[in-house]
């Protein structure tokens, strides 16, 4: 699948990696990523635990320099203004169980130069806007992991960055914490600021991204927006329990008419159709008693994936790198 880039100049892309390498000790890393970001877009770098994410992200954010090619952050190499123009959120809490959400702030904004008069009704504007401005004088210690994500997002927002890196923001939280996350990240980009997230959630990069870009082994496989990357799927996504699946029998199916990708998995087949109301009795016809069980949904962009890459995206390889 092409993986195109937006046709924009490039002093108006405010994150380009171009051809970007990065290996760690051990061999984990990413190679050849080619991503530019414009301003105001949300892009979701999507796959599985130990694909690469982070380690794009961490290039991105300055931690890592590439080992080859290059990246640019509003039209020049890291320093500390470039620095100065981001956010980041980190896939692990890092707040000092001993301070106050308001004294949490009011220290990373000092870091970041802001006056103080300024500071204390920034500080108190992004914790009401993310739920939290009531619990501003409590200590982080007694803030459960979605009050502590949301926290962490106010830092990141505190200074007016231009360009928000987070690393799977939402990993684990309870709906409420996720959709004020999502409904706060919206409201940056919408002024303009770019929006890159790690994520293994298809069903929140295809609720929230502009853009997502498939990364798996360490390779740039796809990237589009959600609805181009699912637009040729069959209406029906079927993932059948099927152990003793043989290979005759793939084949067979894959001639039905209204039978569009056909995957095998671990434990079965994984398949789009035009109409589960269709081709569900016709299988149990066929097949009865070989299928232990069978999940039915709509095509999504899970299935895009499925398609792409060729396995779950829940099959990651190890820790993320």
């Amino acid at each position: 699948m092409p993986t195109p880039e937006p046709d924009i100049a490039s002093s108006q892309i405010p994150v380009r990696l171009t051809g970007a390498s990065f290996v760690w000790p051990g061999g984990r890393g990413v190679a050849d990523v080619n991503l530019a970001v414009q301003r105001g877009e949300i892009v979701t770098l999507l796959g599985p635990n130990g694909a690469g994410k982070s380690t794009i992200l961490k290039m991105l954010s300055g931690e890592v320099a590439p080992q080859r090619g290059e990246v640019s952050i509003f039209g020049e190499h890291h320093g500390p203004s470039a620095r100065r123009r981001i956010g980041l959120v980190l896939q692990e809490p890092s707040t000092d169980d001993l301070m106050t959400l308001r004294e949490t702030l009011q220290l990373h904004g000092r870091l970041f130069g802001l006056r103080r008069n300024a500071l204390y009704q920034r500080c108190q504007e992004l914790l009401d806007s993310l739920g939290i401005g009531d619990r501003a004088n409590d200590r982080c210690e007694t803030l459960s992991g979605g009050l502590r994500r949301r926290l962490d997002i106010a830092r990141a927002l505190l200074h007016h960055p231009d360009l928000l890196l987070l690393d799977e923001p939402t990993l684990a939280l309870d709906p409420d914490s996720s959709l004020a996350i999502w409904e706060t990240l919206h409201d940056r980009a919408s002024d303009g600021a770019a929006v890159v997230i790690c994520s293994n959630d298809t069903v929140e990069a295809e609720r929230n991204a502009d853009r997502v870009v498939f990364v798996n082994d360490g390779r740039q496989v796809a990237q589009d927006t959600p609805s181009s990357l699912t637009s040729g799927l069959k209406s029906d996504a079927l993932e059948l329990d099927w152990p003793e699946l043989r290979a005759a029998d793939l084949d067979e199916l894959t001639r039905w008419d209204g039978v569009g990708d056909t995957i095998r998995t671990d434990d079965g087949l994984h398949l789009t159709v035009d109409n589960s109301a269709e081709i569900v009795p016709r299988l149990f016809q066929t097949y009865g008693s070989q299928i232990a069980g069978i999940r039915i949904r709509e095509s999504s962009l899970r299935d895009a994936w499925f398609k792409i890459v060729g396995r779950p995206i829940e099959n990651g390889s190890g820790p993320e790198a």
